[in-house]
């Protein structure tokens, strides 16, 4: 009997030991979190809109990293964006503004963000561009045949072949800066080749 009531005490420390490990490792795992006032969420917002405007003033069609990719959507863009900018800081300085309301506002925002921010450029493409822009010219300048001045076709088609994956490369989305300047010795050396395959 006592041994049956010694192991039921055992069962009984045991259980309770468990249950307040458990306890203890659960508090551990509790976060606190507090809420952002208005002014807060305010604040927060005004920066971000600040910041945009600022972007989209500066930014021009270019080759340069930030710059808009695209003459021919540009002006659209940018109008598109501004005026959900400038709607949204409305409701930023509004005297009675809600949380709410700076949300929706945030929100309204995000179709025309995305389209703008979408179309700048990741990387500065400017040194490859000055390379394209110099093969072309002396692409174009230089004819086939077999005169002083002239190249092989061979020749043309290779040179050619280059500059249209440089361009390729210039107008990638996703090139970064060392794409760039590994289109740029590739280039180079295939306009030195061509340069070289001409006749003299």
């Amino acid at each position: 009997m006592k041994t049956i009531f010694r192991k039921i005490i055992f069962i009984l420390l045991g259980a309770i030991y468990i249950l307040n490990f458990s306890s203890c490792t659960v508090k551990d795992d509790v976060t606190l979190i507090v809420p952002k006032t208005l002014s807060e969420y305010k604040q927060q917002q005004k920066e971000f809109v600040d910041a945009q405007l600022a972007v989209v003033y500066s930014c021009v069609v270019g080759y340069n990293k930030g710059d808009f990719k695209s003459n021919t959507t540009f002006d659209s863009y940018k109008s598109d964006y501004l005026t959900v900018l400038k709607a949204d800081s409305a409701i930023i300085y509004k005297a009675d503004v809600t949380i709410e309301e700076l949300v929706a506002g945030n929100k309204s925002i995000t179709t025309a963000g995305k389209a703008f921010n979408g179309s700048l450029w990741l990387s500065d493409r400017r040194p490859l561009n000055d390379v394209i822009v110099a093969a072309d010219a002396l692409n174009s300048a230089t004819v086939e045949g077999s005169a002083v001045g002239q190249v092989s076709t061979e020749a043309k088609t290779t040179f050619t072949n280059a500059i249209t994956a440089a361009k390729a490369i210039r107008g990638a989305s996703a090139t970064v800066d060392r794409q760039v300047a590994d289109a740029v010795i590739v280039l180079t050396a295939a306009q030195k080749a061509f340069n070289d395959a001409i006749i003299k």
